[in-house]
């Protein structure tokens, strides 16, 4: 892959996210606090946890990147190495959630189309998910925040939360 076609993929990856997220940062904006702590009812996360989640698996995942430009020798990364699974501080609030994903936006957006282009031709495995390159993991990076997002919006709509036209 050449650097301008790395540069295209990123660009619409951040792109993608960053539409995802917007959509998700105007739901939070029309909910009230106590909707955002509602679980769907067959169980699994609250929005205010799928929140944190994304903003900590876009974190960690950055930080890899990083960690793969500073060490040549780094192929392989634990499953809680790329944020799986990994949750911080809820947000008590909407205001605070839609906040918090606004910073993941701003993130992403200054972030993943800047990652250096050596990096995303090294090879890393992840256990049970696979070995590839890391510009073929990007897009399952961000459709997993994008699946995400989507799951709050189902958790939202399932407890009659979901704004209409949302």
């Amino acid at each position: 892959m050449t650097t301008g076609t790395h540069s295209t993929a990123l660009t619409d990856a951040a792109t993608t996210a960053d539409r995802s997220l917007a959509r998700l940062e105007a739901v939070l904006g029309r909910i009230g606090d106590g909707d955002l702590h509602l679980a769907h009812r067959n169980g699994g996360w609250t929005p205010a946890q799928l929140v944190s989640h994304i903003s900590l698996s876009t974190l960690v995942w950055l930080g890899d990147m990083e960690r793969l430009r500073q060490d040549s020798e780094l192929g392989f990364f634990f499953r809680e190495e790329i944020g799986h699974d990994a949750v911080g501080y809820p947000p008590p609030t909407a205001e605070l959630a839609a906040r918090k994903v606004a910073s993941t936006r701003r993130t992403l957006a200054s972030c993943l189309p800047a990652t250096d282009p050596a990096v995303l031709e090294r090879t890393v495995e992840i256990p049970d998910l696979g070995t590839m390159a890391v510009a073929d993991w990007i897009p399952l990076i961000v459709g997993h925040l994008t699946g995400h997002v989507d799951q709050a919006f189902e958790v939202l709509a399932d407890r009659g939360a979901l704004p209409e036209g949302a």
